[in-house]
């Protein structure tokens, strides 16, 4: 006679950990390695890990020997999001197989929370990557955008080792499709895109994303069109000459009643972007653009904004060369609208490298007086998820939750470049 085998909370945790490593696009390609000393079991909400930045050194020309400070900035990301799903489901349903089990139960539930953290991690890109290109309305068709956006990470040093990503959303991705299947490629990458209707592989010098939960950011606005936005360039408030930041708080002064969204990025003239190896201003002196952190909002007169990068002029992290100093240098926004007018709304697809962006995980403590309770951790992936059960007599269910605990943050920002559309 055939018995069924009752399926183990380890079966059960193996299956979701699966998963949950399937179901995230954006997460799969940051960077999820941290330091270890404070990846401890047992983590609660609010605990703070820290992500290492590689050091940077300036060098010296001539035989004198000049020892540099040895400067490794760490970027501290706080556990902030503890998500769950939850589910109940009977000891019949234990019975069934695993494959059936997963479809029906473990696969809906954890493609809720992959579906999250990919979601956290679209809007935390959008808002701390401060180079953009394309133009706000507009979806993109032809590739020289793209190769643009890959411009600025070639000239802000990041490698070329296979780690580059574009994640578009879903009608960015069907136009740059058709806009390319004309182009002289190789006809076995132009048969895959026709058949997936998505870019392949290492085309354009990247791997190409298709992602639902890139987010659209809405731009700020002018009082009128004709409103101007100024900078002191010969002061630099909120700049540094030495070391690192994050970011920078800056006084602006404006004619009109100006509102910067989160997310908005801006340029200052004559603060020319650098490369970060030779410290240099790239691109025939391209200016910088940064991102704003927290949305302001200031009548005619002078509002402090905080925007990252951090404004650095000197050092290991220089970021920035000024060219003229002028106490009335032209700030100007991406894109920005009068009142009167429809507010521009635009997806934000991102080309970046692996190390702008991070994601960690933690193991979240294991509860005691539960019917049973699995936590798995993937080390290679650095995905992490625990799954609790607990039996009520009154109605002969199991109650049971699935959970992760979560951060996200920008590593180097600068790895990054958004796309509008």
């Amino acid at each position: 006679m055939a018995t069924n085998t009752l399926l183990t909370i380890s079966m059960i945790t193996n299956e979701a950990l699966m998963v949950l490593t399937n179901e995230t696009v954006f997460a799969s390609q940051v960077n999820r390695s941290y330091d270890s000393q404070f990846a401890v079991a047992g983590g609660k909400i609010g605990d703070v890990v820290n992500v290492r930045r590689p050091a940077r050194f300036v060098g010296t020309t001539g035989p004198a020997l000049n020892v540099e400070d040895f400067t490794q900035s760490s970027l501290p990301l706080t556990l902030s999001t503890q998500f769950h799903v939850d589910v109940q489901f009977t000891t019949k349903d234990l019975t069934l197989s695993l494959g059936e089990f997963s479809d029906n139960v473990i696969q809906p539930a954890v493609a809720a929370i992959g579906n999250k953290i990919d979601s956290d991690l679209c809007i935390m890109a959008k808002n701390n990557t401060a180079n953009i290109v394309g133009a706000a309305g507009t979806r993109p068709s032809g590739l020289l955008t793209y190769l643009n956006a890959g411009a600025y990470l070639d000239a802000e040093a990041a490698p070329r080792d296979g780690r580059r990503c574009v994640v578009v959303e879903p009608f960015t991705s069907a136009a740059i499709v058709d806009s390319l299947k004309g182009l002289l490629v190789p006809s076995d990458q132009v048969g895959a895109q026709y058949r997936k209707g998505l870019m392949g592989r290492d085309a354009g010098g990247m791997n190409w994303k298709m992602d639902q939960n890139i987010v659209s950011h809405t731009f700020g606005s002018w009082a009128t069109t004709a409103g101007t936005l100024t900078y002191n360039t010969s002061t630099l408030t909120g700049s540094i000459a030495t070391g690192w930041a994050q970011t920078s708080t800056i006084t602006l002064t404006n004619s009109q009643t100006l509102t910067l969204n989160q997310g908005d990025t801006i340029q200052i003239a004559g603060l020319f972007a650098t490369n970060p190896q030779n410290r240099r201003a790239y691109g025939g002196n391209l200016t910088r653009s940064f991102v704003v952190q927290t949305t302001v909002t200031g009548a005619a007169g002078t509002i402090s904004v905080t925007v990252a990068p951090a404004i650095i002029t000197a050092g290991q992290f220089q970021n920035v060369v000024l060219g003229t100093a002028s106490a009335t240098a032209t700030v100007t926004p991406f894109s920005i609208a009068s009142t009167t007018a429809t507010a521009v709304v635009s997806p934000q697809n991102v080309i970046f490298h692996r190390d702008a962006y991070a994601l960690v995980m933690a193991d979240l403590m294991m509860p005691m007086g539960v019917h049973y309770a699995g936590r798995k951790s993937d080390p290679k992936s650095g995905m992490s998820i625990r799954v609790v059960t607990q039996y009520t007599i009154n109605n002969d269910a199991m109650p049971t939750r699935f959970d992760v605990l979560y951060g996200t943050g920008p590593l180097y920002q600068e790895l990054g470049c958004r796309v509008a559309a």
